[in-house]
């Protein structure tokens, strides 16, 4: 984790991010006092993602929601991540004027990994969820030889996640309380 940046520093650097005008196919994210410009996904990732979807859309209860353009607020770092995919309550997506989800909201993030990604999903991703406390936390990693899917779940507040279940694509993981799905990752494979 880097250092807190003082007061008026992280003032200026929420500015800057509020009024960026990012050209066609960019994003920008608040990730460890740095934001953070990525192209937007490749077709294979977002394969992946409508897969991934269409099986949650059976499952999830009716008063939740699956999204996948929301920021996350991360009260614990102050950090804003846009993961590939969000369940959270309906209510918490009401509001007109907000356009952060708190992470005491979000039910499960998931990050499908790009090679511009990879890393910051596999290290500062994983810790900025677990210090903020969001329940579940999917990875889905075909750069991982033939590709995986991890399930970090029952996060410990202080950056660590203390469960961790890894399966290559084609075996199933389950998704703990509180969506208790099993989700099966062979319609990950090519």
């Amino acid at each position: 984790m880097t250092a807190p940046l003082p007061d008026q520093e992280f003032e200026d650097l929420l500015d800057i991010h509020a009024r960026l005008e990012l050209p066609d196919g960019m994003r920008a994210e608040l990730i460890g006092g740095e934001i953070v410009i990525s192209p937007t996904p490749a077709n294979f990732h977002n394969w992946i993602y409508g897969r991934l979807q269409r099986r949650l859309n059976r499952e999830v209860p009716e008063d939740c929601i699956i999204t996948n353009t929301a920021t996350v607020f991360l009260p614990a770092t102050e950090e804003r991540f846009i993961p590939d995919l969000l369940i959270c309550e309906s209510e918490a997506l009401k509001s007109m004027e907000e356009w952060q989800v708190q992470a005491d909201d979000v039910l499960l993030v998931a990050e499908i990994t790009s090679p511009s990604t990879r890393a910051r999903d596999l290290q500062a991703k994983v810790k900025g969820y677990a210090h903020s406390s969001v329940p579940v936390y999917l990875l889905i990693d075909p750069h991982d030889h033939e590709g995986s899917t991890t399930v970090y779940s029952a996060p410990d507040g202080k950056g660590r996640y203390r469960d961790e279940h890894r399966a290559a694509f084609g075996e199933p993981v389950t998704l703990p309380e509180p969506l208790g799905i099993e989700l099966d990752t062979a319609g990950f494979l090519k």
